[in-house]
């Protein structure tokens, strides 16, 4: 797998990131239910979708890093259905003590675009759009 450093991290949802002490087996016991990703890569401002963005999954746990998944989007700029583990939906609907979906790092490289990471929270039973705007290098740098 190719070492990707990201030049940006946009979350999704303002949500603190897992304690150090959670394990992969717990956070697998906290979510056994199954959610939904897509993901939406372009670049001009949203204009142009981007194929051949490649996507990685993952999550740090206390003791060990996890890749969920790991692809390229279609000529649409386009990967759907990406089905990751989610918490039950009830534990999300309690008003008083509604709970989070479970986080995940998403980054995305692609060799004419600077690479860029963001934060997701899937829910049991829905399926959240993860829009990856790309830019290109010069994109990056400020005017002279």
């Amino acid at each position: 797998m190719n070492h990707i450093t990201p030049s940006t991290n946009r979350s999704a949802y303002p949500a603190p990131t897992p304690p150090d002490s959670l394990t992969y087996r717990d956070f697998l016991l906290q979510n056994p239910m199954e959610g939904t990703l897509k993901i939406q890569a372009s670049r001009a401002q949203r204009a142009l979708p981007t194929s051949d963005v490649e996507i990685f999954i993952l999550q740090q746990f206390f003791d060990q890093r996890v890749l969920f998944f790991r692809g390229k989007t279609d000529a649409d700029g386009l990967i759907d259905n990406i089905i990751l583990p989610a918490p039950p939906r009830l534990d999300s609907l309690q008003s008083e003590d509604a709970g989070q979906g479970a986080l995940y790092q998403v980054y995305a490289d692609h060799p004419d675009f600077l690479p860029t990471s963001y934060e997701i929270e899937i829910f049991e039973g829905v399926t959240s759009i993860l829009p990856v705007v790309l830019q290109l290098p010069q994109e990056n740098e400020p005017w002279q």
